[in-house]
């Protein structure tokens, strides 16, 4: 059953540059992988340091594949202590 993510990232003021930078990397390695059927980045209208990705996964074991991968793996250490807030919600269509 597809699975479908958005992660709302906000970086904390003095990181704005660092965590922009990392949410682009993120992106190109994270559409080649198997399984990956949509991975885009937004950035809130309002501010420059709230960024929004919308995922859409084959599988949850896709998904499980990616959040252990490497490139993933450097993503977040690059995010370390740089955010204020980050929420992911991992949803399921259902109409």
């Amino acid at each position: 059953m597809e699975v479908r993510v958005v992660a709302s990232l906000t970086a904390k003021p003095e990181f704005i540059d660092d965590v922009s930078a990392a949410v682009h990397e993120i992106i190109e390695p994270s559409r080649l992988e198997m399984g990956c059927l949509q991975y885009d980045l937004h950035r809130e209208s309002e501010t420059t340091a709230s960024f929004v990705f919308f995922e859409r996964w084959t599988s949850t074991e896709a998904l499980e594949k990616h959040n252990a991968s490497e490139h993933f793996a450097r993503f977040a250490k690059q995010l370390e202590g740089k955010l204020d807030i980050l929420d992911i919600k991992k949803l399921k269509l259902i109409a």
